[in-house]
């Protein structure tokens, strides 16, 4: 009898630590959808993800194995509240708000020089910067990326990044190119969503059509024109914020 009883505490703690582990991946893994929670319910998932692995280790403790009121007053509340703690007064006191970007990188993809990765199609180039997109919020958000061209006639074209859904049923030239590279993860495509504290690396698409007066967008480029990234928000279409386009 005794030895059952045993067996049924091993297999109860292996259970525990097994699901802790898995609780724990899955809380990494999914930052966006746990970052729209609300911050007590954000805590939830960690306090038991805590719980389950002090649970787990409760025999491998010298001192306390037979002792689980003194093991719960000594181990397990005191990492309950550093878990809440954590969410409700630490993340809100270090939060500063706002979201920020940067160009990491400058790439271009037209009929020449797709290499096979990509047959555009098409008689202008697909732009696909690689930008650094930080959240410092405390939720989860979406934003989108405009890229902003001041020509030589002094006006602002502004260019929206391919969106991730596009409606109607007609095939367009964004559409194709949606479904082109859409198959690659390094691809981003708006609007972005930015889980909270993080930062989304990513190649943004943007299709460029010819300018205004003629040029294209390499002779824009090589003729250093006024370029900016503004990240907007997808609703009211309000300026988030604006960084320089640089010529890497």
């Amino acid at each position: 009898m005794l030895m059952m009883i045993n067996w049924t505490r091993l297999i109860l703690h292996c259970a525990a630590l097994l699901l802790a582990v898995t609780l724990a991946v899955a809380i990494a893994q999914n930052p966006e959808t746990l970052g729209t929670l609300p911050l007590l319910l954000r805590s939830l998932p960690t306090l038991l993800t805590a719980v389950l692995a002090i649970f787990a280790v409760y025999p491998l403790v010298p001192g306390l194995r037979h002792r689980p009121l003194l093991y719960a007053s000594a181990v397990g509340f005191p990492v309950a509240g550093l878990c809440l703690a954590y969410y409700l007064v630490y993340l809100p006191g270090q939060s500063q708000g706002g979201v920020s970007g940067e160009q990491l990188a400058s790439a271009l993809i037209t009929d020449n020089t797709s290499n096979g990765i990509i047959e555009v199609g098409f008689s202008y180039p697909i732009y696909t910067p690689t930008l650094a997109l930080t959240s410092n919020e405390l939720f989860t958000r979406d934003v989108d990326v405009y890229l902003r061209i001041t020509d030589a006639n002094n006006e602002d074209l502004l260019f929206r990044a391919v969106r991730q859904i596009i409606g109607g049923g007609a095939l367009s030239v964004e559409a194709s190119v949606n479904g082109l590279l859409s198959r690659n993860p390094e691809y981003l495509f708006i609007p972005v969503t930015l889980p909270p504290n993080r930062t989304v690396v990513g190649q943004i698409v943007f299709i460029i059509s010819n300018l205004d007066d003629g040029t294209t967008f390499n002779e824009a480029l090589g003729r250093a024109y006024p370029a900016r990234f503004e990240l907007r928000d997808p609703e009211s279409g309000d300026l988030i914020d604006a960084f320089p386009l640089t010529r890497l």
